[in-house]
């Protein structure tokens, strides 16, 4: 048993040695990271900064040839109507949608002239890059190089930048979120530029330093345990601490109450890297309910009607941000974008006709639902508020009322359908709400009450944080202190 405890409290210090400073500056980061994240382009301002549609417009744009099928998007760049042809993650194919001729890329001087549009002021210099920097370090951003830099002449330093591919806002910094970010977000998720664009490498280091910080923490709690005075000491002695030297007795003490929260914490964070299958049997029979649901209609984009047609039909004209060719419960349709873009009107377009689609009721759901899952054991309700699973989500929100579909099978499939459009909003299976509490449960608090009360949420991550923080800095700390005195009996021993 002796042995067994020199063992955990050898390891103990030797990781916590290689990664308390690690610790610190996660803990650190974290705290900022709960108030401000990595800069992005703000996806309403974005969507806001698109020019509306005129009936002069429709009467221009041209369908697409039958061999386009995917879920098109149509807007508007510089006066000029142009087709998005998702081609990848963030790729696209854009087509001249008055000649349907592609475009491979915009010029400089546009991509300049919407920069100043965006942001209402004029533009101090604009370098053209084919490299991705630190504020856009993800590989699959590489198929929009190169990209204009637009240094802005504002007070706030902004920067924006302009894909040639695309003709559009990818990202906007300023000096505030930079900095704010060089202390959060890229510290804490290891965004470092060169690290981050090779995917595989940067998880793996992720991942590995969360399982050495994990064992660190794991053997630390139980060494806590082991230093813990006897009962008999603690009486005379007034503390169960045995340490009186001020680092040693308050990294015992905070360790031994905040330890759990430290695990937990690092236990959450390997868990936004790592995935659990998805369950509910071989990959074969796997019974996936939202891509049956989703599954898209393939008809010819406006289904062979002209998009005056479709003009005469809409209800209301003013104010047409972006068309987008989808499906809605299994029927081709144009979702029709105005000051919203959460929330589009949907118009159904088959061969032999065009309407709006108003809100699916739960009779039409359940009627879909009857085609589409026979042979299933499934029940159909009408979600109206936000639980643990269905929640608010940023930028992408979530509606209510919803349709919910839930299933009793081996994987506990469910989904949410959202009325408007019906189509599905989310989904979850057994293990996906399992990794849902191991990851966004333990790592953000994000409980239905908790989110209801976001101060309270943020509060306690900051005061669970700032012991972190006490534990760590105490740690690097001991650490150094251990260091110079290897370095000083290293010294005396070369000496004699």
């Amino acid at each position: 048993m002796r042995l067994f405890k020199k063992i955990i409290l050898k390891i103990h210090q030797a990781t916590g040695i290689a990664l308390s400073l690690m610790f610190l500056a996660w803990f650190v980061s974290g705290i900022v990271l709960i108030f401000a994240g990595f800069p992005h382009a703000s996806r309403e301002d974005r969507f806001l900064f698109l020019k509306p549609f005129s009936q002069t417009d429709f009467e221009h744009i041209l369908p697409l040839p039958d061999s386009i099928k995917e879920p098109v998007e149509l807007n508007k760049l510089d006066n000029k109507l142009v087709y998005r042809v998702p081609s990848g993650r963030r790729a696209q194919k854009v087509f001249d949608a008055a000649t349907l001729m592609p475009i491979d890329s915009f010029s400089e001087e546009l991509c300049k002239q919407e920069a100043e549009r965006f942001l209402g002021s004029s533009i101090l210099k604009s370098v053209k890059t084919n490299r991705l920097d630190q504020w856009m370090p993800w590989s699959y951003y590489r198929p929009l190089l190169p990209i204009y830099k637009c240094y802005m002449n504002d007070s706030r330093h902004t920067v924006l930048y302009i894909s040639s591919k695309t003709g559009t806002i990818i990202q906007q910094t300023n000096k505030k979120t930079r900095w704010l970010a060089r202390i959060g977000a890229i510290p804490h998720w290891i965004y470092f530029r060169s690290l981050r664009l090779n995917v595989q490498l940067w998880s793996q280091v992720v991942i590995w330093v969360a399982v050495i910080g994990l064992l660190t923490s794991l053997f630390g709690i139980i060494a806590g345990f082991i230093r813990l005075n006897k009962r008999r000491k603690r009486k005379r002695t007034g503390s169960i601490t045995p340490y009186k030297k001020f680092w040693y007795k308050w990294h015992h003490l905070v360790g031994f109450f905040f330890g759990v929260f430290v695990f937990t914490f690092l236990l959450s964070g390997l868990f936004s890297m790592v995935d659990l299958p998805k369950g509910g049997g071989s990959q074969k029979e796997i019974f996936e309910p939202r891509k049956l649901w989703d599954k898209r209609k393939k008809a010819t984009v406006n289904a062979g009607h002209s998009f005056s047609e479709l003009w005469q039909v809409i209800e209301n004209k003013n104010g047409i941000r972006k068309l987008k060719w989808e499906t809605s419960m299994g029927k081709p349709a144009w979702f029709i974008y105005y000051n919203n873009y959460r929330k589009p009107e949907v118009y159904i377009t088959t061969g032999d006709t065009i309407f709006k689609q108003q809100q699916y009721t739960l009779q039409q759901v359940e009627k879909r639902a009857a085609k589409l899952f026979k042979g299933t054991s499934y029940t159909i309700s009408v979600q109206t508020e936000f639980d643990n699973y269905y929640q608010s989500s940023g930028m992408f929100g979530r509606p209510l009322p919803a349709y919910k579909i839930s299933w009793n099978d081996k994987a506990k499939n469910l989904i949410y359908i959202d009325p408007d459009t019906g189509k599905v909003v989310t989904s979850f299976t057994r293990n996906r709400k399992i990794h849902r509490w191991l990851y966004q449960g333990l790592h953000k608090f994000n409980f239905k009450f908790l989110v209801e009360h976001n101060w309270l949420r943020k509060l306690l991550l900051v005061i669970l944080s700032l012991g972190g923080v006490f534990l760590s800095l105490s740690g690097v700390v001991l650490s150094w202190k251990w260091i110079k005195r290897k370095i000083k009996k290293l010294k005396k021993d070369v000496k004699t």
